[in-house]
């Protein structure tokens, strides 16, 4: 199965520059939990997800209309993946990375689409048949990831950012 079979196509996203304000409305608006950040041909430079805005807002003591996206993504790389990919191998990315959510970049490595762990899960076993008919992913690739990437990582201490 390829990662174009099961990721979300329509996708909101925002310039870097873009408040924490707006990237929270984003969300809500969009009913997502990260919104990707693209200059100006749509090539992602960093991703925004609900828990930056938090932890953005409470170590810097600020309000989120005096935050900008590019401030919260701490510089982190960014890993994404294309339409052709196989989503064993946006598994595999996603679990050694330990993100839950991909960019998807088409051919001139523009934003078409975002795969996220509740695109894999709602594919796995029995519930697999929002778009792509009858495929379905392992459950045992599934839990795998699930448990890799759901488990608790090394503490980060309370800095400023």
């Amino acid at each position: 199965m390829k990662v174009s079979e099961i990721m979300v196509t329509e996708v909101a996203s925002c310039s870097p520059q873009t408040s924490l304000q707006d990237i929270a409305m984003l969300m809500w608006n969009n009913d997502c939990g990260a919104i990707p950040l693209v200059d100006e041909q749509e090539h992602p430079v960093g991703i925004v997800t609900d828990r930056d805005i938090c932890m953005g807002a409470a170590l810097r003591n600020k309000p989120l209309w005096e935050l900008r996206g590019e401030e919260v993504t701490n510089d982190r790389e960014l890993y994404s993946c294309g339409p052709d990919d196989s989503i064993k191998e946006a598994l595999q990315l996603m679990e050694e990375h330990e993100v839950r959510r991909l960019p998807v970049m088409n051919q001139y490595s523009q934003l078409c689409g975002m795969l996220s762990l509740g695109d894999i899960v709602s594919f796995t076993g029995a519930g697999g048949t929002r778009k792509a008919g009858n495929t379905k992913i392992s459950p045992n690739e599934t839990m795998e990831f699930l448990r890799h990437v759901s488990a608790h990582h090394p503490s980060h201490k309370a800095t400023a950012l």
